[in-house]
C-alpha cells in the first residue's frame, strides 16, 4: 500500500502486494488471497518501516543478522540456544481515510510462537497517521527465523485492506548456544571466537656486576 492513495490504481496494487517500503510509504505484506477485497473509504492499518538491531527488517528479502553489537543475551533459555536482540520494533499507523474507532491487538509470533502483544485503545490511529514505533526485546534461533506481525489480530476493525500480515525473514548467522559453531557448522562464524590474551612475559631480574 502506497501512501498516495488517493492515486488511481493504488488499490489494486495493494490487493496485488506490490507495495514497497520506500521513505514515506508501507512495508511490504504477505500476498493476499485471492478472494481478498480492498474497499475505498475505511481504515487501514499497516506499518511504515521496522528494524531488527539497526536493520530495516520491513524491506522485503533476508535480513542477515551476523553482528553481535545489538545482541545481549546468548544461550536463552528454554533450550540455551537462541539470541536475545535489544530491539526489534515497528511503526504502525493509519493510511485510511477515516479514523479507527475501535480498539484492536497486534500480535508479534516466531515460526508459530507468540512473542510479543500489543493493545491499541480505541481512536488510537486517528485517520491518516502514524504511531509511535512499538518495541520489545526478541530473542532468535541460529539460522533462519520467520517472524510475523500481524495488525489487528482479533479483526476488530472493519478496513479497506484487511491483509495486516508483515513477514521478516532474519537469518541469524551468530552462535546463539556457545557451540562455536553457527547452526552446526564449525568456521559459520562472522569473526572466529576470541582468544584469551596469554600472560605477559615476567621481567628479567638483572644480575649487577660487583663494583671492582
Amino acid at each position: 500500500m502506497s501512501t498516495s492513495q488517493t492515486l488511481a490504481g493504488v488499490a489494486v496494487a495493494a490487493a496485488l502486494g506490490l507495495s514497497l517500503a520506500l521513505p514515506g510509504s508501507v512495508a511490504a505484506q504477505a500476498p493476499l488471497g485471492g478472494g481478498a477485497v480492498v474497499t475505498p473509504g475505511l481504515p487501514d492499518i499497516t506499518i511504515s518501516v521496522g528494524y531488527i538491531g539497526t536493520k530495516a527488517w520491513t524491506n522485503g528479502g533476508t535480513v542477515v543478522l551476523d553482528d553481535m553489537g545489538p545482541v545481549i543475551a546468548t544461550q536463552v533459555v528454554p533450550k540455551k540456544n537462541l539470541c536475545r536482540f535489544v530491539q526489534m520494533d515497528y511503526q504502525p499507523g493509519n493510511q485510511g481515510p477515516t479514523a479507527a474507532a475501535s480498539p484492536s491487538v497486534a500480535k508479534v509470533y516466531r515460526g508459530s510462537t507468540l512473542v510479543n502483544t500489543d493493545a491499541f485503545p480505541a481512536g488510537y490511529f486517528g485517520a491518516n497517521s502514524w504511531r509511535p514505533f512499538e518495541k520489545w526485546q526478541m530473542d532468535l534461533e541460529e539460522g533462519m527465523n520467520t517472524v510475523r506481525v500481524v495488525l489487528d489480530a482479533n479483526k476488530q476493525i472493519a478496513e479497506s485492506n484487511e491483509n495486516n500480515t508483515f513477514v521478516a525473514k532474519l537469518n541469524v548467522k551468530l552462535d546463539c548456544d556457545g557451540d562455536g559453531a553457527v547452526n552446526g557448522v564449525p568456521g559459520g562464524l562472522k569473526q572466529a571466537p576470541a582468544k584469551p590474551t596469554p600472560d605477559p612475559a615476567q621481567p628479567r631480574s638483572l644480575r649487577l656486576r660487583p663494583a671492582s
